[in-house]
Parts: structure tokens; sequence; C-alpha cells
């Protein structure tokens, strides 16, 4: 478009000047033409050429999966003191196993199977404890308690220890559900990066990495069918702890300081 203004220009400058003056207004008419041709086009690309599309970046997923914590335990508990027993098992150094592409490097929330089998056995043995020691909670069938008489052959003092040690059960239970689940987790980190392990050098490679699996599965097995019988009675144990709860406000208001007639010691 600049060449056509040039050319028009030339064509002013070649004419005389009184004949310029009658074709000056048509040459000004063809000017203007071309000016609003010219700003016409530039809008027209503007507009149908927009400027191109900004995409939004998607996020890359993480790459690492989060680490396992376990959480803090009493370290005065049974619980606590049979865990930090475990510790000197414990392999300090980062564990790993030949992969496909090169080493599979192992969560460090394992740290050796020597440590894992006894922080099991630890969480077996804190259920045996748990089931022997409140059991008997549970087997006074508090929730069944039909009538006063009844209410009122129970001593207080028996009362209120039993409430006491459903609370203690309570706290203990807890404590051993989240250290269980933290190092079921682990295991099952381990058996997840098992699946990526490769030994291309050994005629029975697959045997042994199945084999490897199946020990870390039997580690967990054992804790978990225990647990299972563990928290039916964690049920019943939250049962029983309303009850007496309730017992003891009746035992309040409708006990006597001595057995009423009729009424079983």
């Amino acid at each position: 478009m600049p060449s056509a203004k040039k050319a028009l220009l030339r064509v002013v400058a070649a004419f005389p000047f009184p004949q310029c003056s009658l074709a000056l207004p048509i040459l000004c008419a063809l000017s203007i033409g071309l000016w609003s041709g010219s700003s016409w086009a530039q809008r027209s690309r503007s507009q149908f050429n927009p400027p191109p599309r900004q995409e939004l970046q998607r996020p890359e997923p993480p790459s690492v999966a989060s680490p396992i914590t376990f959480p803090a335990t009493d370290a005065s508990s049974p619980l606590g003191k049979a865990l930090a027993s475990c510790e000197p098992k414990a392999d300090a150094s980062e564990l790993s196993l030949p992969g496909a592409r090169g080493e599979i490097k192992l969560d460090r929330c394992y740290r050796g199977r020597d440590h894992l089998v006894c922080q099991f056995n630890a969480l077996m043995a804190e259920v045996n404890s748990l089931l022997e020691t409140y059991r008997k909670i549970v087997d006074a069938n508090y929730p069944e308690v039909r009538d006063v008489g009844a209410i009122c052959t129970i001593k207080p003092d028996a009362l209120a220890s039993d409430l006491q040690n459903a609370m203690d059960f309570d706290n203990r239970f807890k404590a051993f559900k989240a250290e269980y689940e933290a190092r079921s987790a682990c295991a099952n980190r381990i058996e997840q990066s098992l699946t990526q392990v490769a030994f291309p050098d050994m005629t029975q490679g697959s045997s042994l990495i199945k084999s490897m699996t199946d020990a870390i599965d039997g580690d967990v097995k054992g804790v978990l069918e225990v647990q299972g019988k563990l928290a039916e009675v964690s049920e019943k144990m939250a049962s029983s702890h309303k009850a007496m709860a309730t017992l003891q406000k009746i035992h309040r208001a409708m006990c006597t300081a001595r057995p009423s007639a009729g009424t079983q010691k």
C-alpha cells in the first residue's frame, strides 16, 4: 500500500499547476480511499487473525509417593517399649533391589525384614494383652442388665474400676490401630516395589520374587487375623462403656446402702 501512495504523488507532480487544481479533488479522493482501504485491511487482519491462544500448562503428577510416617507412641506404654526394642534390628542404610531399568529403592519406612518382623511381633503381643486384660469387662454383659435389683448387686467400686479400664482399653486400642495401619501400609508399599524387581541373571527369578512377596505377606497376615478379633472386642467394649456410664447413674439414684429384701447379693 505505501507504493501506491508514492505513485499517486508522482502523478500529482506531473501535472502543471492549472490542471492540478482540477485533478486535485479526484486525487485526494483516491488518496483517502487508499488510506481507508489500508486501515480497513489492517483491522480485518487483526480481527480474522487473533493472537495465538495461551494454553494452560497441566501440572505434572508427583513422581514420588508420599512418605509413610509412623505415629508418636507413648514410650512408657507396653507397646511403645516393645517397638523401641526393635530399633537395634533396623538397618541404617538405604535398601534397594535390582530392577529391569536400574536399582529399585525401597521405601525408607522399611528397614529390613528382621526389623519388620520384630514390629509385627510387638503388635501381636499387644493384641493378646488387650484381649486377656479387658475381655472380662465385655463378658460382664453390662448392656444386658434388666432390673434395679441386678444393678444394686454391682459394687460401685467395681463398676468405677471397669469404667476406667474401658477408657484405658480405648486409648490402647487407638494407639495399636494407628501403629498397625502405618506398618501395614509400609508392608504394602514394599510389596508394590517388589513387582518392579527383576533378576535377569537368576534362572528362577520369578519364583524368587514371588517367595519374597509371600514372606512379607505372611508377616502381615498373622497380625491381621488377631486384630480382627480385637476390633470385635472394641465394638463390644464401646457398648459396655456406654452401659456402665448409665448404670453408674442408676446405681447412685436407686440403690440403697444395704440391699433391699429380695435382692441378691
